[in-house]
């Protein structure tokens, strides 16, 4: 089998059908949260996502977004998107699962943004900077995330820890949106380029605050450098 994994797509729409039309071929896809906030299109990100993928869980950002609240909402995302959303996508946010156990090709992973101890916002790294990778998998099978924006795979006795960086918004300099491709067994990471110039147009239509627009154009063509700092990780090619 063949499966394509995505996750931190935050509403850009021009590198989710990018990512999608690249690999057309793919049995199955499999996302790991976040697909809306900060971009300029959660509704048609949404209404993609749930046509196309057979198993979604929820991320911090599907969460904020699914439960807005405009006295608590961050000033950056502060319920424009909400005028382009329906409540049954709203509804579809908020049923995401956290976690979900699948099987593919005889392999066993748990699918989760962040991570098994703190589905939403925990941080499985490389480094040092977020939990222990043996810690999470010790009473587990393989895990996949999301989250850190810092595609990485790891082995570590014999079980996988694979993040898929971000369709999105990748921290490391790079726009080009990432993915992870899993088949017989073997995972491969993958960077696809698409139409930056769309983006900005996206960006443009929506009614997002003018500065906020600029800062975030800004933002995604150049790999979220100015925004998080220069952010490297063990894939990284930029």
């Amino acid at each position: 089998m063949k499966v394509l994994i995505i996750t931190d797509i935050h509403a850009n729409y021009r590198a989710l059908t990018a990512i999608l039309e690249r690999f057309s071929d793919v049995d199955e896809v499999w996302c790991l949260g976040d697909i809306v906030e900060i971009g300029p299109c959660p509704a048609l990100c949404i209404d993609l996502i749930r046509k196309t993928c057979r198993y979604v869980v929820k991320g911090n950002h599907d969460e904020s977004f699914a439960r807005f609240d405009p006295a608590t909402a961050h000033p950056e995302w502060n319920g424009w998107e909400h005028q382009s959303t329906t409540s049954d996508q709203l509804d579809y946010l908020h049923r995401l699962p956290l976690i979900r156990k699948v099987t593919c090709d005889g392999a066993t992973y748990h699918l989760v943004h962040g991570s098994p101890s703190d589905p939403l916002t925990g941080r499985l790294t490389y480094d040092t900077e977020g939990e222990s990778p043996r810690d999470a998998v010790d009473h587990l099978d393989g895990v996949l995330c999301g989250h850190t924006h810092v595609a990485m795979i790891l082995n570590v006795d014999g079980k996988w820890i694979v993040n898929a960086g971000s369709v999105g918004q990748p921290r490391d300099g790079d726009y080009r949106a990432q993915c992870m491709i899993l088949e017989d067994g073997v995972f491969s990471y993958h960077l696809v380029a698409y139409d930056l110039d769309a983006m900005e147009r996206d960006y443009r239509q929506s009614s997002m605050p003018a500065h906020v627009i600029e800062e975030w154009i800004r933002n995604t063509r150049q790999g979220m450098v100015e925004r998080h700092g220069l952010r490297k990780g063990p894939l990284s090619r930029s």
